[in-house]
């Protein structure tokens, strides 16, 4: 009898904190998937601390429908300035953001669409960071900004929701 592997079940929509969790306000992702976690999520939905991994985040970037990132972005903004952008977005304005996570992230983001399994739609907030500096803890602007984060993930988590039951039906 041949035993078979089975391979673990992908979920569709992946939301991704990333950022370094001893730099303070660079931790924002972190902290955003901590409280995240005491909100009912749909059971497509999987929370994952990137860290600041750049390609390693590559497999779990793969055969996605939804990457919703959260990040540090400094764009020289006030402190607790919320962005949403898209891979897309950076790209067709050449816009800077100073993120190595950014970097990493979206390179990553293209390197599989290069193999051909790159998420349907991928999405990042970014923050501005306030303080970076040794330790764990975020600056109060962006303990403050928490639930406005969450608000913004949640409301790209039902899109999503939304956008995969839509393919969903025009596929049967």
């Amino acid at each position: 009898m041949v035993n078979e592997i089975s391979t673990p079940t992908v979920k569709p929509i992946l939301v991704i904190g990333v950022g370094n969790s001893i730099q303070m306000d660079d931790g924002i992702g972190m902290h955003v998937l901590q409280a995240l976690e005491g909100h009912p999520l749909p059971d497509s939905v999987e929370l994952f601390d990137g860290g600041t991994a750049g390609l390693d985040l590559l497999p779990y970037l793969q055969n996605r429908h939804t990457v919703i990132v959260i990040d540090a972005v400094d764009a020289g903004m006030e402190a607790g300035t919320l962005f949403r952008f898209t891979p897309e977005d950076i790209a067709a304005k050449r816009q800077h953001y100073d993120s190595l996570h950014q970097l990493g992230l979206l390179e990553t983001i293209r390197m599989a669409g290069l193999l051909g399994t790159e998420p349907e739609r991928a999405v990042i907030i970014g923050v501005q960071p306030g303080v970076i500096d040794w330790g764990e803890e975020l600056s109060e602007t962006l303990q403050k900004s928490i639930p406005r984060i969450i608000e913004l993930v949640l409301k790209e988590v039902w899109e999503a929701v939304q956008h995969q039951q839509k393919n969903n039906c025009q596929h049967s």
